[in-house]
């Protein structure tokens, strides 16, 4: 009985075996078109690859996957190569005629079987459980030219690398079982970014034999190759120049900085973005580099000559970088067939292998109150707050005032004044600056300042975008990335009012101003008013009362003689 339970045993596990053992079955179609298909006379026998779609007309997600399909029937040479597709329906009641209307409809042009073309006769044996279990359709199959059976081939819209993976394995037999006297050296490799090479190049890099371009990424022996191929590379080629600033903000120099200190490590694309003036590490002299293009410094990156950067397997985060991989390591399953292409300096792009545009960025806005006042050497400093607690990661911001006018910019005690870096020189009154942090926690209160901007005379300062700056705030670890950024003056005008404000924490609140004032009111830091006051005569030195039961920021909103409004804040402690 026990000997009985053992063979049981072992013949159930060599069904499965037996099962990838089968061949494909022969078949004999007539497609749309009234032309006749065999599975071998016409293909297999002649070393040609079949690919089959089963599907039906009225099935939602083979609609959604027939473009890529298509595309693909195009890439692996439209039926004139040594590959050749069908689309072979399940349903009964999908005949030629329906097939044919479908096909046009959606552009599309490999063989299409119904019915009455002999789909059934075709499609049972995969239906049947022979090669698998049947999960529906779209289901693809790929034959290689010895009539084995890579049977439910995984191909998504998002990744269509399995299909041309198991192609170019199916390339690399005979109709006659052996290998190599087909395609041994069929291959087919990816660019997994959004940016992708103008080309690709085998390349002999050991005997210096000319290079032949596979502009797909996709060889199935077009051209014939030598027996021995230990020295040719596939080499994705960009010369693409591009200019250098778009996509670059302080986020990139963030992701250095923490990979600098061994906080964050980044991946091969992103290592290869980040040289930026090539010294093959990455350093702070990198950030350098970032910090003159953000601040309109540099309009590039004077070490590089290329735009892009290419790197072999882009998602590791190890290992040495390389813009190539092996022929035969490729073949063997040595070597990953991913490349990735990014842009110099966009190291936040390289982290999502797609392109800075397309990024998704937070709609919210910042919103800066500005708080002006005269300097004793007759200049203005406006001080730059919110009414927020942020954690602030980094931002860069720009802002504009009259020609000349703004002549200085200092950060807070809040912000390390080393990690702060400006530049007056961008355009008629303008200043661009950044800031950006090496740790996570930089907490800045709400009514403290960010950072002063220094005008020579009365002016209002408003955000300005010179050749296509983009402002941006990053808080908590890029948790939250902020684009848009706006400035509210509590100062309506400047020009020749100096107003002095003292409350003596008592019961007193002192005001005295070279301009008439005809009333004023008091707002906690909520913006709710809390005690107003109106002059039947103005005046220009107040002594009033005010009780203030608890601490905190408040402010002192005057409208003077001349219709001006003036705010100034106190605090009680």
């Amino acid at each position: 009985m026990r000997a009985n339970l053992v063979l049981i045993t072992i013949l159930l596990v060599l069904i499965p075996l037996f099962l990838i053992a089968k061949k494909a079955p022969d078949f004999a179609v007539t497609d749309h078109n009234n032309k006749i298909h065999k599975l071998y006379e016409d293909y297999l026998n002649k070393d040609k690859v079949v690919v089959i779609k089963f599907f039906f007309v009225g099935c939602p997600p083979c609609s959604a996957i027939a473009p890529y399909v298509q595309s693909a029937y195009v890439r692996w040479g439209a039926g004139s190569g040594r590959v050749q597709f069908f689309e072979i329906s399940t349903m009964k009641g999908d005949n030629n005629a329906l097939i044919k209307g479908y096909q046009n409809g959606k552009g599309l042009t490999f063989p299409g079987v119904g019915t009455d073309g002999g789909s059934q006769a075709a499609r049972d044996p995969y239906t049947s459980g022979t090669f698998g279990p049947w999960y529906g359709t779209p289901t693809f199959v790929v034959i290689s030219p010895d009539g084995e059976v890579n049977y439910n081939v995984n191909v998504s819209i998002g990744d269509q690398s399995p299909l041309d993976t198991a192609i170019a394995r199916a390339l690399r037999v005979s109709h006659s079982g052996g290998g190599g006297t087909g395609c041994s050296k069929a291959f087919a490799v990816k660019t997994i970014s959004t940016t992708q090479p103008e080309t690709y190049y085998l390349v002999d890099l050991l005997n210096g034999n000319p290079a032949h371009e596979v502009k797909t990424g996709i060889y199935n022996c077009e051209f014939a190759l030598p027996s021995i191929t230990d020295g040719f590379y596939i080499i994705p080629q960009m010369n693409q120049k591009v200019d250098a600033s778009p996509g670059v903000t302080t986020a990139d120099i963030v992701y250095i900085q923490r990979h600098i200190l061994g906080l964050q490590q980044l991946n091969n694309l992103q290592r290869a973005v980040a040289d930026v003036n090539a010294s093959s590490t990455i350093t702070a002299a990198d950030v350098s580099e970032l910090r003159k293009l953000i601040l309109g410094v540099t309009a590039g990156f004077s070490k590089l000559d290329k735009s892009f950067a290419v790197v072999h397997n882009p998602k590791a985060k190890t290992g040495p970088l390389s813009d190539r991989v092996l022929l035969d390591d490729l073949v063997s399953g040595a070597a990953i067939n991913e490349f990735g292409v990014g842009k110099y300096g966009d190291v936040s792009a390289a982290n999502l292998f797609q392109n800075e545009e397309l990024e998704i960025r937070s709609s919210n806005s910042i919103d800066f109150i500005v708080e002006s006042s005269q300097l004793a050497d007759g200049s203005y400093e406006h001080r730059f707050y919110t009414d927020k607690e942020y954690n602030l990661t980094s931002f860069q911001f720009e802002v504009t005032g009259r020609d000349g006018n703004v002549f200085n910019v200092l950060p807070s005690n809040f912000l390390n004044i080393d990690q702060f870096k400006a530049n007056l020189n961008i355009g008629p009154g303008a200043v661009r600056f950044l800031w950006s942090s090496k740790s996570s926690n930089n907490i800045i209160p709400a009514y403290n300042t960010w950072f002063s901007v220094f005008t020579k005379n009365a002016d209002r300062l408003k955000t300005s975008h010179i050749k296509g700056f983009r402002y941006e705030f990053i808080f908590n670890e890029f948790a939250d990335i902020i684009a848009d950024a706006s400035i509210s003056y509590l100062t309506a005008s400047l020009e020749g009012i100096n107003v002095s404000l003292y409350y003596n924490q008592i019961s007193d609140l002192i005001i005295h101003s070279d301009e008439n004032v005809s009333n004023f009111a008091v707002l906690n830091a909520n913006g709710q008013q809390i005690f107003y006051k109106v002059f039947n005569e103005p005046v220009n030195s107040i002594s009033c009362p005010l009780d203030l039961n608890k601490p905190g920021l408040y402010f002192v909103r005057m409208e003077m003689q001349n219709g001006t409004m003036l705010t100034k804040r106190f605090v009680k402690f």
